[in-house]
């Protein structure tokens, strides 16, 4: 048995999830969202990632960045370990592309805000 605590809504649901034979018993959630997530993260979880980068030339020495969308949960490591190694040159646009398809996955890794270059 897994307990989950859901996060699709605010009443956080604590969900039980029990493998009985080749099906999956989910108890707790008060709505179908909570079914469908905790199905969804006992079968593939999904995270966002979010980090900083660093920056060459920039007003600051850290860029935050975040995923344009899901990545598998059991990347996200690997993902910082690859974003942990790169620099980005200032100026930089806030959605702009930093990093694309990172570990072949489809998904980019974008600017979250603006960097201006040192004066």
């Amino acid at each position: 048995m897994e307990s989950i605590i859901c996060i699709q809504c605010p009443v956080g649901c604590k969900i039980s999830v029990d493998n009985i034979g080749k099906k999956l018993k989910i108890t707790g959630n008060k709505c179908k969202r909570g079914e469908e997530y905790a199905l969804k993260e006992i079968k593939n979880p999904v995270r966002i990632l979010t980090t900083t980068v660093f920056v060459e030339e920039g007003i600051q020495k850290m860029l935050p960045v975040k995923s344009d969308k899901e990545l598998p949960k059991n990347l996200i490591k690997e993902c910082v370990k690859v974003l942990a190694k790169i620099k980005v040159k200032a100026p930089v646009k806030q959605g702009e592309i930093i990093y694309k398809n990172i570990l072949d996955t489809g998904v980019n890794i974008v600017a979250t805000r603006n960097m201006e270059r040192k004066k």
